[in-house]
């Protein structure tokens, strides 16, 4: 299934729409984690936090991802997302304690895929798009160094 940029850009725009709530200066940093909670039927992805929400946006693209591959295309999506928002700083001076993680989470609140783990020096992502990454790299280099 193929997703269009404006698509990317509107959850990376829900994301770091959401991440605001944290840029505010604190005494102390709060500890959480960033749950992203899609909704295949309505389009919603919302963004909330251990206790609240803190962003909502309708992506009508959703609906139209098959059932049956929902969370691994939306944590390859989000995966995407999350690294280009990382390559721009985004994740940098937020009120949230080290190390914290975002998670893809379904309809009971039950971590589905875990997308990123943003700690001071390193950002782990999500297994599944190491395994992508790998795959590209292998590619790139049989077409680099031909036999």
């Amino acid at each position: 299934m193929e997703i269009s940029e404006s698509v990317l850009k509107e959850m990376a725009d829900v994301i770091g729409q959401s991440l605001d709530a944290y840029r505010q200066p604190s005494e102390m940093p709060t500890v959480t984690d960033i749950h992203i909670l899609p909704v295949r039927e309505s389009g919603e992805l919302a963004v909330l936090d251990d206790d609240r929400e803190l962003g909502r946006s309708v992506i009508s693209e959703l609906a139209d991802i098959p059932e049956e591959e929902f969370y691994d295309t939306l944590e390859s999506l989000l995966g995407r997302v999350l690294q280009n928002l990382n390559t721009q700083d985004s994740f940098e001076n937020l009120g949230i304690w080290k190390p914290f993680s975002f998670v893809l989470t379904d309809d009971d609140g039950d971590v589905a895929r875990e997308l990123m783990l943003i700690d001071d020096d390193t950002q782990l992502v999500s297994q599944t798009l190491m395994a992508d990454l790998d795959e590209d790299l292998e590619k790139f280099l049989k077409e680099l160094l031909p036999d």
